[in-house]
């Protein structure tokens, strides 16, 4: 791999980092949460918690992957930037702890 960035403005090198930024922040949320509802779910607070953990792992790793290879791809001129699909499932991934979130708010308050 090329040591040089590919732009001056070093713009994949941020997105980068964004994408590390992104992953910690699931990971100490998933711990707040996890802490949170521990008071009210016991034991089953940690499936959520686990959830969020392993995705912000595979998040991590994932990012880190795209960036090298948007990194190999930007300066050799060859090849083809990655899809979309990290983003979607970041997006369902989020929505879907939201829904989760909502759903024991709610049971909790009316049981």
């Amino acid at each position: 791999m090329s040591e040089r960035p590919f732009d001056r403005g070093l713009q994949p090198e941020r997105s980068a980092l964004a994408w590390q930024r992104t992953a910690l922040s699931i990971a100490v949320g998933s711990l707040i949460f996890g802490r949170i509802l521990s008071t009210s779910l016991g034991m089953w607070a940690l499936l959520p918690m686990m959830a969020g953990l392993a995705m912000s792992a595979v998040l991590g790793v994932k990012a880190h992957r795209r960036y090298a290879h948007h990194h190999r791809a930007l300066t050799s001129g060859t090849g083809f930037l990655a899809d979309g699909r990290l983003h979607a499932a970041l997006a369902i991934f989020v929505v879907g702890g939201g829904i989760f979130s909502l759903i024991m708010v709610l049971a909790w308050r009316l049981g």
